[in-house]
């Protein structure tokens, strides 16, 4: 249960902060969850021409799912509607490698159809209407997302439909589809059944902490080692390409189709040759690297045994060993705040100054930012267009200058982040570790934020990632970028992933390795915090009157809202008062 802490002044807004609403506090309610469905999927294409003929069935391939959707075969005499009708229902047949949906189709086309290239996941009903050209039809659809042919999901924006377009000849006097294009297209409710999240594990350039990258994988390969395997040696989603990097040497390749798990005991065959050149030590990591991945995805894999030719490859000895990959990067419990224009902290229970720092009210300081070993604070100016970084027994150093600057993040490194909100696309990053050779910041202009009020740009646990919330023309984008460097030295921002929100959110923070908290602050109009997440269906926590800040370490449980007096936590299913006074909160990073 949190005490409620002595009460101390709340430190009042400074003026000048045009369009960036002071983030502070919340009343108590109730949590209520929202029933987003995540959508995202692997699919198959519908390939293009074929020649006219029977459809017999293709050598069924491998997969395996525990969900038994009964598929219709095409009936005597159906209409192309019908035909076109019942191919798109039939995209359940994971089971048997789509035997039933390939009877829609011309011989040639059976023959060639890859399920496996996208997946489009739509909801309502969709239309079937006559094309341009003559026996040519065109299905719409209300998409709500894609997944590409490595698991890959992407959001699509509310309101997105594509049209997808068949040409049907007559068969034996029977309608069937002779062109189309590649990729199965599922309702949501059904993707939500056949495709699951699995998070691959990537190192950051240090090969110290473990990333997340999230695919989608149909239910049966899902709970596979050889898919996820496979899907591993492939290598990073694009967004992450460059901001992580892979034990598994580029080319290497299953030696053979699938790994086999006995006993706990994944054992994969890998091509020889790269295997076989690879040090003693990179095939340590790369164990280190497909064990969390398995352990993480599968309930029955205990120990990872690679193999060369059928043959066990040397692995060294225990002093070879390495460490385990650091998974979702914890926060220590302590937050920063403001009190009275100087910085304090704040553990659960109590409110105290930060001892040892310099006085910086004159700075009248706002965002304030904390390292993840506690010793280093950031702030900006009240302006909001300058920041400054601090430690005990040090004045505040000015680091960074630009126009309406957001809150400094902390890197797990030890360099502070801000970006400018001016539309410039202009993100700048400084090393203000003791002892740095060059404390000047590093500029970064990101191609893709020209235009883009930045608002919020948070670093993630693991220093690969950045959470960066824009506006422009009153509609905001919600994205995760990944960070590539030089040695530690930040270098450009990648094209990002986006993901789906209501409303037009400002402020947000990481809330574990997937996921982050985000709200649209108001201190006279009820905010809700949106929990969005790479692998699990968004949360909606109850909206309440006031809210202007907010902060997360990891977890829904740990997230904290704050009006501009009082800091809350939740209790229960309930938001209590856990601190009065305290101005803007915000644990390490």
């Amino acid at each position: 249960m949190n005490k409620t802490p002595r009460d101390i002044h709340a430190v009042p807004a400074h003026p000048g902060r045009a369009g960036r609403p002071r983030r502070k506090g919340l009343l108590p309610l109730l949590v209520t969850a929202a029933v987003v469905l995540f959508v995202a999927a692997g699919c198959a294409a519908i390939p293009t021409d074929g020649p006219v003929g029977k459809s017999d069935p293709v050598s069924p391939r491998t997969h395996s799912v525990d969900v038994n959707y009964a598929q219709n075969k095409p009936v005597a005499g159906a209409s192309p509607e019908s035909i076109i009708r019942g191919f798109i229902d039939s995209g359940t047949g994971i089971d048997d490698d789509f035997q039933t949906a390939r009877q829609y189709l011309t011989a040639g086309l059976a023959q060639s159809w890859s399920a496996d290239k996208r997946t489009l996941v739509y909801s309502n009903a969709f239309s079937v209407k006559p094309g341009k050209t003559k026996d040519s039809y065109l299905a719409t659809f209300d998409t709500v997302s894609s997944v590409d042919s490595t698991g890959v999901l992407t959001q699509l924006p509310a309101g997105s439909t594509e049209t997808l377009e068949m040409d049907l000849v007559q068969v034996d006097g029977e309608w069937r589809i002779a062109k189309a294009p590649d990729g199965l297209v599922l309702s949501q409710d059904t993707f939500g059944v056949l495709f699951k999240p699995v998070s691959l594990y990537f190192y950051d350039s240090t090969y110290t902490y473990g990333v997340p990258d999230v695919r989608w994988l149909s239910g049966g390969s899902s709970r596979t080692a050889t898919s996820i395997v496979r899907a591993m040696l492939a290598g990073p989603a694009p967004y992450l390409k460059g901001a992580v990097v892979s034990a598994f040497p580029t080319g290497m390749a299953l030696a053979r189709e699938s790994v086999t798990v006995n006993n706990g005991l994944a054992k994969v065959g890998l091509t020889s040759a790269p295997l076989l050149q690879s040090s003693v030590r990179q095939r340590q990591q790369m164990h280190a690297q497909l064990l969390v991945t398995l352990q993480k995805s599968l309930n029955d894999v205990t120990e990872v045994q690679f193999l060369a030719d059928d043959r066990e490859v040397d692995m060294g000895g225990s002093g070879d060993l390495v460490p385990p990959m650091v998974i979702d990067n914890g926060v220590p419990p302590v937050q920063v705040g403001i009190a009275k224009n100087e910085l304090v902290s704040y553990d659960g229970s109590t409110v105290a100054a930060v001892p040892g720092m310099a006085n910086i009210t004159e700075l009248a300081p706002t965002d304030p930012a904390m390292s993840y070993n506690g010793k280093d604070f950031a702030f900006l100016s009240g302006d909001g267009n300058h920041a400054f970084s601090i430690s005990a027994g040090h004045e505040p150093l000015n680091v960074a200058n630009g126009v309406a600057l957001t809150t400094p993040s902390f890197a797990p490194n030890g360099w502070l982040w801000t970006a400018a909100g001016d539309g410039s696309g202009m993100v700048q990053a400084v090393n203000v570790n003791a002892g740095a050779k060059d404390p000047a910041p590093v500029v970064i202009n990101v191609p893709w934020l020209v235009g883009q009020q930045v608002t919020t740009l948070r670093i993630s646990r693991d220093g690969t990632r950045a959470l960066v919330v824009s506006n422009a023309n009153g509609i905001s984008r919600v994205s995760i970028t990944g960070i590539s460097k030089s040695g530690d030295v930040p270098k450009e921002l990648t094209a990002p992933i986006n993901l789906a929100h209501a409303g037009t959110p400002t402020v947000g923070v990481w809330a574990g390795d997937t996921s982050v908290a985000v709200i649209a602050p108001s201190g006279k109009s009820e905010v809700a915090v949106q929990v969005l997440d790479l692998a699990r269906a968004p949360i909606t926590l109850a909206p309440v009157k006031g809210i202007t800040w907010i902060s997360a370490a990891s977890g829904v449980r740990s997230v904290h809202i704050q009006t501009p007096t009082e800091l809350y936590a939740l209790v229960g299913n309930n938001w209590q008062v856990a601190a009065k006074g305290l101005s803007q909160a915000s644990f390490a990073g």
